[in-house]
C-alpha cells in the first residue's frame, strides 16, 4: 500500500488517485522514486570525519586506537603482502578460509554397545481354530442352498437314485459331487448337474470314505444285542461320524488329500478339547437329516443339500479354501 506524498493518506493498490487530495498514483510513485534516489546519493557521498582520518594516519600498524596491549606479531603485521594476479587466492578474497584437515579420531565417537545375547528360540504359537458356531453355519448353508435350491434338490434326488441303483457304490463320489456344487455357489459361480459326476480322479478316495462309513455303521448295528446298547452307541457315534464325513469329503475334493490323511486331519480336530461341541454339531446335523423324511416325504431332498451347503460353510471357516481365486475344474 502506497502513502500519498502530498497529504500522507494511505492509497489502496487498485486506486489511481488519492482519495483525500486527488493526487494521481503516477505522481506519487515518481515523488517516492525521486526521494529514494536523493537518499541513496547522500549515502554514497558520506565520508569519515577529518579527525578520524588523522588518527588513522598516525596510528602504528598492528595497534588499534582503543587497544593498549602489545601487538601479537608486529613483524607479521608490518610484512608487505603481494597484490595483483600473482597473489595467493586468499589475498583477493577477504572471506576466504583455507580448508582444514578432517579431525583424526583415535577412539570411536561413542562407546560400543555391550553384547546382548539373542533371546532363546520359542516356536510360534499354534493358531487356534475359529469358534464353533452351528447356528451361523446352518444360516449360511440355507443362504447358499436358496440361491440354486431347485438345482441342488434335483442333484440330491439323482444322487439318491444312483446310489440305490449301484448298491451304495456311488454314494461317496456323488456326495463329493454335491460338495463341488456347493463350493461353486460359494465362489459366485453357477453349479451344473454335470458337477455331480465330475470327480476328476478322486473317485477311489471318495468311494473308500463311503465304504468306511458303511462299515462303521454295520459294525455298530451287528455288535449291539440289546436295544439300550444300540441306542447309546448310535447316540454317541452318529454325531461324530456325521462331522467326520462332513469334513473328509471336502478335504478329498479341495485339498486332494487321500482318505488316510483326511481322516487323520479331521480326527485331530474333533477329538480334542472341543470334542463335546463337535458332538453337538453332529447331533444337530444328524437330527435334521433323520427328521427330514417326515416332511411330506420330500423333505430329504431339501435337508440333504442344505446340510451339504452348511458343512461347506463350516469347512470354509475351519480349514479355508486351498486357493479361493481358482475355479474347481
Amino acid at each position: 500500500m502506497l502513502i500519498c506524498s502530498n497529504c500522507g493518506t494511505e492509497m489502496p493498490d487498485d486506486s489511481l488517485f488519492c482519495p483525500q487530495c486527488g493526487m494521481s498514483m503516477v505522481s506519487v510513485i515518481e515523488e517516492a522514486t525521486r526521494r529514494f534516489s536523493e537518499a541513496r546519493e547522500e549515502a554514497d557521498t558520506l565520508q569519515l570525519p577529518k579527525k578520524r582520518e588523522a588518527n588513522l594516519g598516525t596510528q602504528p600498524v598492528g595497534r588499534s586506537s582503543e587497544s593498549t596491549g602489545p601487538v601479537a606479531d608486529p613483524q607479521r603485521a608490518t610484512m608487505p603482502v603481494a597484490q595483483g594476479p600473482n597473489a595467493p587466492p586468499h589475498v583477493n578474497q577477504p572471506y576466504y578460509a583455507p580448508p582444514q584437515p578432517p579431525p583424526q579420531y583415535t577412539q570411536p565417537p561413542y562407546p560400543p554397545a555391550p553384547y546382548q545375547p539373542p533371546p532363546p528360540y520359542s516356536p510360534p504359537a499354534r493358531m487356534e481354530h475359529p469358534p464353533i458356531s452351528v447356528g451361523d453355519w446352518l444360516s449360511q448353508g440355507w443362504h447358499l442352498y436358496s440361491r440354486h435350491g431347485f438345482l441342488m434338490s434335483l442333484a440330491s434326488l439323482l444322487g439318491g437314485l444312483f446310489s440305490v441303483m449301484t448298491l451304495g457304490v456311488l454314494s461317496g463320489p456323488l456326495m463329493m459331487g454335491m460338495y463341488r456344487m456347493a463350493f461353486k455357489i460359494m465362489r459366485g459361480e453357477r453349479p451344473e448337474i454335470n458337477d455331480l459326476f465330475d470327480w476328476k480322479g478322486r473317485f477311489l478316495q471318495a468311494f473308500l470314505a463311503s465304504l468306511i462309513s458303511i462299515a462303521i455303521w454295520g459294525g455298530v448295528s451287528q455288535a449291539g444285542d440289546s436295544a439300550p446298547f444300540y441306542i447309546i452307541s448310535n447316540l454317541v457315534l452318529t454325531p461324530l461320524l456325521t462331522v467326520l464325513m462332513g469334513f473328509v469329503f471336502p478335504l478329498i475334493l479341495d485339498r486332494k488329500m487321500d482318505i488316510a490323511a483326511a481322516v487323520n486331519e479331521v480326527g485331530r480336530l474333533i477329538f480334542s478339547k472341543d470334542a463335546l461341541m463337535w458332538w453337538v454339531v453332529g447331533l444337530v446335523f444328524s437330527t435334521i437329516m433323520a427328521l427330514s423324511p417326515f416332511a411330506c416325504g420330500v423333505g430329504i431332498f431339501v435337508a440333504v443339500p442344505w446340510m451339504v451347503c452348511s458343512a461347506a460353510a463350516a469347512y470354509r471357516q475351519i480349514f479355508g479354501f486351498d486357493d479361493p481365486n481358482r475355479t474347481l475344474s
